[in-house]
């Protein structure tokens, strides 16, 4: 029983080595996503996003205003346009993402305590970079109103420290946990890496058992576990090897990442099996799994919160093993979760594991075979 067990272990690693198309997904595919998907995101955050500013005041304050806007790191002053024609021309151009107007009298408005507002122009299409330039925008603008107000009223008799008190009488000190760079990457990787473990394992599965007759029980078996085990260590280069080269936050347990991991690609085992059974053709298989693929990355609570999804729609991704385990390993890895705070969703993919062998056991019997 072990020297055949031990067979077909053997056989089911020779049939990933020897099928081209899985062996190109299951080895190929896994590295080559994994590393190259990181790379234009690797600078995390915005930098010197391109404005064009229309300084309709030309004061010193007007200037200053500018200065401290090319200052912040999210944009760079790139041109000046002497009015907003010439400024939206270069905007529909591209040469420009953003546009700044400084208007007549801004800096006797700001003098006397008058109201000095300045109109910035953006591409809320686009969010962000929408979201860097009005933050850099927002806080060149209140640094240098604050320091006019407490000039103003230390001129006028009032003490230095009283002045910042009124000026500023509350302080927020902002801290991002788990991301303290507030990096891009930092954020939507972790995640994508889990996602590129689900859909290579699927897509090799396919391409190794659509059309074709399933195998014995203990065939079956061993596939599954050098499936498993194969994207185990797929799973400690992709979670916890690259976020280290890529120098991105992972303060996690590996053996509570390997707790999720391990059901987690049992039952994307099972379910590419059970994917595999249900459509005839290999080619059916690849082309539902590719249109499948945009799909998972949105529900799976990345791009928009699960919980502002419509519910059917939420309770229907539940059937999809990263659903639940991209949250729990980005809770894992990047949280330092420890194991009761994750222990639902293993039982979630422990259970969905069962319900996919359950589904390819009933598919093979309403085809009239016996199943594996």
């Amino acid at each position: 029983m072990i020297a055949a067990f031990c067979r077909e272990i053997v056989a089911a690693l020779g049939a990933i080595w020897t099928d081209k198309g899985a062996r190109s997904t299951m080895l190929g595919a896994t590295l080559f996503f994994s590393a190259f998907f990181p790379q234009p995101y690797l600078n995390e955050v915005v930098r010197d996003l391109p404005v064009a500013v229309i300084d309709q005041d030309g004061s010193t304050l007007s200037r200053e205003l500018v200065r401290r806007i090319d200052a912040a790191d999210a944009v760079a002053v790139a041109r000046y346009a002497p009015d907003m024609p010439s400024a939206r021309s270069l905007f529909l151009k591209r040469e420009v993402h953003g546009i700044v107007v400084i208007p007549p009298r801004f800096e006797r408005d700001l003098l006397a305590g008058r109201a000095a507002p300045i109109a910035s122009f953006s591409d809320g299409g686009y969010f962000l970079l929408n979201s860097s330039m009005s933050s850099a925008l927002s806080n060149a603008a209140r640094s240098l109103g604050a320091e006019v107000q407490i000039g103003r009223l230390a001129a006028s008799g009032v003490d230095m420290a009283e002045a910042m008190a009124i000026v500023e009488p509350l302080r927020v000190t902002t801290i991002p946990l788990f991301n303290p760079a507030g990096g891009y990457a930092s954020f939507v990787l972790p995640a994508v890496f889990v996602l590129i473990l689900q859909q290579t394992l699927l897509m090799g599965i396919g391409n190794l058992k659509a059309g074709r007759r399933p195998g014995a029980a203990l065939s079956t078996l061993a596939d599954a576990i050098v499936y498993v085990g194969l994207y185990s260590l797929w799973a400690g280069v992709v979670l916890v090897w690259l976020p280290w080269v890529y120098r991105l936050p992972r303060i996690g347990d590996v053996a509570v990442m390997y707790a999720v991991v391990v059901p987690f690609l049992a039952a994307v085992t099972a379910m590419g099996i059970a994917v595999a059974r249900l459509i005839p053709t290999k080619e059916g298989v690849i082309f539902f799994l590719v249109v499948l693929g945009m799909p998972l990355f949105f529900l799976s609570g990345v791009s928009w919160p699960a919980e502002a999804m419509p519910g059917l729609l939420h309770a229907i991704a539940f059937v999809i093993p990263s659903t639940t385990a991209v949250p729990a390993l980005v809770r894992v890895n990047q949280m330092g979760a420890d194991i009761r705070s994750v222990e639902t969703t293993i039982f979630v993919q422990l259970g969905l594991c069962l319900a996919y062998s359950l589904l390819a056991v009933l598919v093979e019997r309403a085809k009239g075979r016996p199943a594996a």
